[in-house]
């Protein structure tokens, strides 16, 4: 069995990675709100002008990637798209099983979950660009190509990826010690992550991760606006 080795000048990389995630979510915010103060533009454009931001901030520090990844897909997008597919669809499975069991606990509707619903009422057009486009690439940089090459162990690193991930997910839901049950929703988020971080860590290439997690994204909307009388 290959002995486990930490690359700790790529973690704090990682780590620097995702704290500028955060960070520039307040710097960029800045102007932003100042178009919305003078209303130039109202709130939803104003959040679809801050995901472009982010993602285009993103996407220029990791364009090395980004090229060496789009012509390594080009040859064998099938095969990417393959594998990472199959480990999608064990995530999927995790987190439906696991979110129909906490929802018996009858907890209260994740924050996350709740903001995206409502966005995608009162501005379907820019709901649906978030979500299909601009989320998942921004997402994959930071989260799954940020700590890519901190460990050897490519399940240490899913595991790890993908707890992270799931956190992102559901700590603007917990305000006060009360909601501390919310954490329970790392698990079907972890286990998405954690599955995305395998597919990443297998097939070498970001293109396959951003792919399916747009088509995760896609069906999780079009779910909402058939089924959930959303439009």
């Amino acid at each position: 069995m290959e002995k486990i080795q930490i690359n700790y000048k790529e973690l704090f990389k990682g780590i620097l990675i995702i704290c500028l995630y955060f960070l520039l979510q307040y710097i960029l915010s800045i102007p932003v709100i100042l178009l919305m103060k003078y209303k130039i533009v109202g709130y939803n454009t104003a959040n679809l002008i801050l995901y472009i931001l982010l993602t285009l901030t993103f996407f220029l520090i990791y364009i090395k990637t980004i090229i060496k990844d789009f012509k390594d897909f080009k040859k064998r997008y099938k095969e990417i798209l393959k594998i990472t597919f199959r480990y999608w669809f064990i995530g999927y499975l995790i987190m439906m099983v696991s979110s129909n069991i906490i929802n018996i606990l009858h907890l209260e509707e994740n924050t996350n979950q709740a903001a995206n619903i409502d966005l995608l009422r009162q501005a379907p057009l820019v709901e649906i660009l978030c979500a299909s486009i601009f989320a998942p690439i921004l997402e994959e940089l930071v989260f799954r190509r940020g700590l890519k090459k901190s460990t050897n162990n490519k399940y240490l690193y899913a595991i790890v990826t993908g707890l992270i991930f799931g956190l992102i997910h559901v700590t603007s839901s917990i305000e006060s010690i009360k909601d501390i049950a919310m954490l329970l929703y790392i698990i079907p988020y972890g286990a998405l992550g954690t599955c995305f971080g395998l597919a990443y860590s297998e097939t070498d290439n970001i293109f396959g991760t951003i792919a399916i997690h747009s088509m995760h994204n896609t069906i999780a909307i079009l779910i909402l606006i058939l089924f959930g009388g959303i439009i």
